[in-house]
């Protein structure tokens, strides 16, 4: 299906909450940044906007606002299927797929071009954000998609997958704060916060940031903005983010850069994640390792989940919210806790997450201060 002129539908997925109060904060801001979202689609000219909300009451909010509520699929979870299930269901020809937290900074005129260029692009082709770590994409046939739902279980994978197993030809945006800048933690949110493309409902959402956290950011915020200043890197360390960051500040930038791809590569899964940033934290000890970083730079963005692969068992969602909150009682892994401890304890600032927080977040922030 597609809409008059060949206009392109639109596919929204929004995961479910978490019980504790760092997850529900997070899920908060997820139906914020989904309402923005659904109204910026609707703006940019979506044949139709479809959503679906693991949370009934989210689902009838997006609905308030023209979305279409499509049936969630029982878990577990599988993307690539219950992305199939709506090709199919829906009949559509080509489809825009975002995640809810994919593209808080796409205003409805960019997101208007996207879908004008995707309407552009020949039939075996999709156009991607980012071809290695996908959060949204504009697929031309949609029902290419379809043999290879299995090999999905989420949306990073899709433009790589069209590309490698699929034969399609798979072009990417340009790396920008708009085409790379998703949230999955809350220093994410921190480094979006103040982006003047941030949408109004998402805006609302932040005001205020929890205290510990905003503080961390405010200070990393000034340091980027003082000349000479130093700052270090931690993490899978996007070039891109570090050259913007490099190319608007006057700050002296230490990359301690370990790990892309270690999701897409199944590194993570096979258990064959190495970091020597890691093996010094496990060696020496966390408040050890903190105090060394505090005597080289004045203030790091860390992207800790290398050093949580190395280590062992995963952390649960709680607890890796909670951490990066700097809720230290609130996080029940030991090791993490004593991490945790020690960057909120720091005598410099420290903002911990994903690989969001040295790549397009970090855009994000250089954007918002140094424009």
């Amino acid at each position: 299906m597609a809409g008059a002129g060949g206009a392109i539908p639109a596919v929204v997925f929004v995961p479910p909450a978490g019980r504790t109060p760092a997850e529900r904060w997070m899920a908060a801001a997820r139906t914020a940044a989904a309402a923005d979202l659904v109204e910026r689609l609707a703006a940019a000219g979506c044949a139709a906007v479809y959503v679906a909300a693991a949370d009934p009451a989210d689902g009838e909010g997006l609905a308030s606002l023209g979305a279409t509520l499509l049936p969630t699929e029982a878990e577990p979870f599988h993307f690539g299927r219950a992305l199939a299930s709506v090709i199919e269901a829906r009949g559509l020809d080509a489809l825009a797929y975002f995640g809810a937290a994919s593209a808080p900074l796409a205003t409805a005129e960019r997101l208007s071009d996207w879908l004008r260029r995707g309407r552009e692009l020949p039939r075996n082709a999709a156009l991607v954000n980012n071809l290695h770590s996908t959060d949204f994409a504009i697929v031309r046939d949609a029902r290419q998609i379809l043999p290879l739902a299995d090999r999905l279980p989420t949306d990073n994978p899709l433009g790589w997958v069209l590309r490698e197993q699929g034969g399609a030809v798979v072009e990417a945006l340009p790396p920008a704060a708009a085409t790379r800048a998703d949230f999955d933690t809350p220093a994410d949110l921190a480094m979006l916060a103040g982006h003047p493309d941030l949408g109004p409902n998402l805006r609302r959402a932040l005001e205020p940031l929890p205290e510990s956290l905003g503080r961390r950011a405010a200070a990393l915020g000034e340091l980027l903005r003082t000349p000479a200043a130093s700052l270090a890197l931690i993490g899978r360390v996007s070039e891109a983010a570090w050259g913007e960051a490099v190319r608007r500040s006057q700050t002296w930038i230490r990359v301690y850069a370990e790990e892309r791809g270690m999701r897409a590569s199944g590194r993570l899964a096979r258990g064959e994640v190495r970091s020597l940033i890691g093996e010094l934290v496990g060696r020496d000890g966390a408040p050890a390792f903190v105090e060394r970083l505090a005597t080289m730079v004045q203030g790091a963005i860390w992207d800790t989940r290398v050093w949580m692969a190395l280590r062992g068992p995963w952390p649960s969602a709680a607890d890796r919210m909670a951490a990066d909150l700097g809720r230290v009682e609130d996080v029940k892994d030991v090791a993490l806790r004593g991490l945790t401890q020690a960057v909120v304890e720091a005598r410099i600032p420290i903002l911990t997450g994903g690989q969001g927080v040295v790549a397009g977040c970090l855009m994000a922030l250089v954007e918002t201060l140094l424009p």
